[in-house]
């Protein structure tokens, strides 16, 4: 699904199918996509995936038209900018008890 829209059905708040993908691979993107799932959330936190690993399943996400969200380890902003530099269409920050930064 390209970026614009997974976020359009994101903010029109219609029924969205995805998981959690802590393999350090590509190959359950893919599955994933070819399933029918909307998206999925490359967990960096929790996973041993790497910038290089993670530029790999979003690669395999737009090959098979599902999002690739990436929930990242901290909320450093060169964190969140790798990802979106390795085309992340959303982040998940973890750890976020406020607004204020």
């Amino acid at each position: 699904m390209p970026r614009t829209e997974f976020t359009a059905r994101l903010k029109a708040s219609q029924q969205l199918l995805g998981t959690f993908v802590k393999t350090p691979t590509s190959h359950a993107s893919e599955i994933f996509g070819g399933a029918g799932f909307d998206f999925v959330v490359i967990d960096e936190e929790h996973a041993p995936i790497d910038r290089f690993t993670t530029d790999q399943i979003l690669l395999g996400c737009r090959a098979n038209d599902i999002a690739g969200l990436v929930r990242v380890p901290s909320s450093a902003p060169s964190a969140i900018q790798s990802v979106l530099d390795c085309g992340a269409s959303g982040v998940l920050v973890p750890h976020v008890a406020s607004v204020e930064i």
